[in-house]
């Protein structure tokens, strides 16, 4: 992937210092937006310019893509002025331009050289706030819509909040995420970050490649996750989905028969790689628009379980939605926006969903809830 053709690069500073920077951005109200991709840290800094969804190769550099959960209605491309790289080894942060002037005129030598590697310290204090009754009676809700036929599957979100600390900044959260979860992929756009386990899809070429993850279980319960009906049926009914919506899309689509193990750390995911020969002209955002919300995170049948969470669940804002980077030939990669979380008023919200069918258990399904914002929770708690 060729994400910085067209841009020049005009410097570089100390990876340590990246989250600092950040924190940076933050304060001084510059706007910035982060995905991790292809094994690197992109961070397009400086006031966006929305794009076409295919930029194609006028477009200099890489284009940044988000949306919330329903993407038809919020997906948004935007290309910026100056683009941070972060590579593979970690060691330094280069600095690119799409224009001549571009990161003096944002300060960004100035900013990088007064930055401080970010402390230690817990970013959460007090207890978390949780709507265990109302999230239990979405998902009784659901399993009703189920047992009278409305829908096959619906994944029901549950939300809580807890207070930060003076110390909280999303460079310092990012930091660790990224030390709790080496193995997810960070992302924050308009003040919602986190780490995102999840591939949605990736194009390389005419190759598209997708990492897909529905049924979950604590470390240490891996050979029940393998052999549950419940979360073997649940993920099955997202792969079928999946193969439907690429059937316009790609020649061929090769799965293992039987899903695999996708180790998230502290959880564990059932996962189905799936690899595919794209038609011509397929862009990777009609591949996005045309499966996304994938039934990891609205149901089955799409359309009727999005009407259903449109009523039940008004706080999912960018939550399940996608992040992601596209370099000016269209290749890129995509990841869902879980894991994650939003500061409001001083309080951090989160929010996490899990996949309801006809054999769940609503006790079950709010714990699953809860040990995945325990997952966020957890790492911003530590000092």
């Amino acid at each position: 992937m060729r994400f910085l053709a067209g841009l020049s690069m005009v410097g570089s500073f100390g990876a340590g210092l990246l989250y600092g920077f950040i924190t940076s951005l933050e304060a001084h109200h510059i706007p910035f937006q982060l995905v991790e991709a292809a094994g690197s840290l992109y961070v397009g800094v400086g006031q966006p310019v929305l794009c076409a969804s295919d930029p194609g190769i006028s477009q200099p550099g890489p284009c940044f893509l988000s949306s919330g959960f329903l993407v038809s209605e919020s997906f948004q491309v935007r290309s910026y002025p100056v683009v941070l790289v972060a590579g593979r080894d970690r060691l330094e942060v280069d600095v690119y331009e799409a224009h001549p002037r571009a990161a003096s005129e944002l300060g960004i030598f100035g900013l990088a050289s007064d930055v401080r590697i970010v402390a230690g310290g817990a970013l959460l204090q007090g207890d978390r706030v949780h709507d265990l009754e109302a999230t239990s009676r979405r998902i009784q809700l659901a399993k009703l819509a189920i047992d009278q036929g409305q829908l096959t599957k619906l994944v029901v979100a549950g939300h809580a909040t807890q207070e930060v600390t003076e110390r909280f900044s999303i460079g310092g959260a990012l930091s660790r995420l990224k030390k709790a979860h080496p193995a997810s992929h960070l992302y924050c756009v308009d003040g919602f970050f986190g780490a995102s386990p999840e591939l949605v899809a990736a194009k390389s070429g005419n190759l598209l490649s997708l990492r897909p993850l529905a049924g979950t279980a604590l470390r240490g319960g891996q050979v029940a996750l393998l052999n549950s009906s419940k979360d073997l049926f649940e993920h099955r009914l997202m792969v079928e989905q999946l193969c439907d919506d690429l059937g316009g899309f790609v020649k061929e689509l090769d799965r293992p028969a039987r899903p695999v193990l996708f180790d998230a750390g502290r959880l564990i995911h059932l996962a189905t790689p799936m690899r595919g020969r794209l038609l011509p002209g397929v862009t990777l955002a009609d591949v996005v628009l045309a499966i996304a919300p994938t039934a990891a995170v609205s149901g089955v049948p799409r359309i009727s379980a999005v009407e259903m969470l449109r009523e039940l669940e008004i706080f999912r804002g960018k939550y399940a939605g996608i992040v992601g980077l596209t370099d000016p030939f269209g290749d890129g990669e995509v990841y869902l926006s879980i894991r994650g979380a939003s500061v409001v008023d001083g309080r951090l919200d989160l929010v996490a969903g899990a996949g309801i069918v006809a054999d769940s258990q609503v006790d079950s399904e709010v714990a699953e809830i809860e040990a995945k914002i325990d997952v966020v929770t957890r790492a911003l708690s530590a000092r």
